[in-house]
């Protein structure tokens, strides 16, 4: 009788517990069961989101599509089909006049420098004395790297070195091959790490880190990767953006730590991010991969935008969303 009076007790205890669960989750309000859509970029910008995609492949209240180019994000952004993406940082102050009447702003930033000048010759330029670049061509396949460039030469009180632009992101490895006129090329991983890959007449080496460069002439770092959020996202799911800035920051962090390389090069090339493992594990480590928000962010990328003449397109509203 003893035994079934403190069965009973103990069941009727359990019951009342339950119930005292149930009614407290009901007082907190209704989980958000909304779905996030998440656009990201093959390549470095959404290299620290890998870890976060592969831990959410049965989840279907968060949708991650690649894109391979920020004009395909823009497009489907402006369209209402995304709620957040990545972006290189340089394209978000001209980003407002393309996003239609989607407002946004950065939630974080998710890389730092990823660009490296490489030379034919074998020589290594010390990030704080820029003067044997003197005369000399460096063949640069983007708008951006040329500004940053042009601003680390500027801040060194170099003034003779042509930038040229012949080549675009696609063709600039094969012509750093083939073209007898290209000793020095800036570039950006992971086509560093391929173009260090490559067996021909010519083997180029790392000469300059440019983030090296950069840091000598400026107190903020030169940032290059971002996550953007829509405002009226942010603002109807505040708790859900919360949780997911969270997860990505942890994302970041993992994708970058050394004991898991190589594990988080295979993730990298699950998420199409990244196109091999080999080359993964060796463009990884130069990728920079950071995660900073609020404040944080904001002062190291207003930083960046007016060193690089952009400020005037910029203001606090690109960072209202933390």
């Amino acid at each position: 009788m003893k035994k079934a009076l403190s069965l009973l007790l103990t069941l009727t205890l359990l019951l009342a517990s339950l119930l005292a669960l149930a009614s407290c989750k009901k007082t907190d309000g209704p989980e958000d069961d909304a779905t996030i859509r998440v656009g990201y970029l093959s390549g470095t910008t959404g290299l620290g989101l890998a870890k976060m995609i592969a831990d959410n492949k049965d989840n279907n209240k968060i949708e991650f599509v690649k894109y391979t180019s920020p004009v395909e994000i823009k497009k489907d952004y402006a369209k209402g089909d995304l709620d957040l993406a990545t972006l290189p940082t340089n394209v978000v102050p001209s980003f407002s006049a393309e996003a239609g009447n989607r407002a946004f702003s950065m939630l974080a930033i998710n890389t730092l420098g990823v660009l490296y000048l490489l030379s034919d010759n074998g020589s290594t330029i010390s990030p704080s004395d820029l003067s044997s670049l003197s005369g000399k061509t460096v063949y640069v396949p983007e708008a951006s790297p040329k500004l940053i460039f042009k601003h680390v030469l500027d801040e060194n009180g170099i003034t003779d070195v042509t930038l040229d632009m012949e080549y675009n992101l696609d063709q600039i490895n094969t012509s750093a091959q083939t073209d007898p006129d290209v000793h020095y090329v800036l570039l950006p991983e992971p086509k560093v790490t391929a173009l260090l890959s490559q067996q021909g007449d010519k083997t180029f080496t790392i000469a300059l880190d440019l983030t090296a460069a950069w840091a000598n002439v400026s107190e903020e770092p030169v940032v290059q990767g971002c996550m953007i959020v829509s405002k009226d996202f942010a603002a109807e799911h505040g708790a859900l953006i919360a949780s997911f800035l969270s997860e990505y920051e942890a994302s970041i962090n993992w994708m970058k730590d050394p004991a898991n390389l190589e594990t988080a090069a295979q993730y990298a090339v699950d998420a199409g991010v990244l196109n091999a493992v080999p080359v993964a594990k060796k463009a990884i480590p130069r990728c920079n991969l950071s995660f900073l928000s609020g404040n944080a962010m904001a002062s190291t990328a207003n930083a960046f935008f007016t060193a690089l003449g952009l400020a005037a397109q910029q203001n606090d509203a690109y960072y209202g969303a933390n």
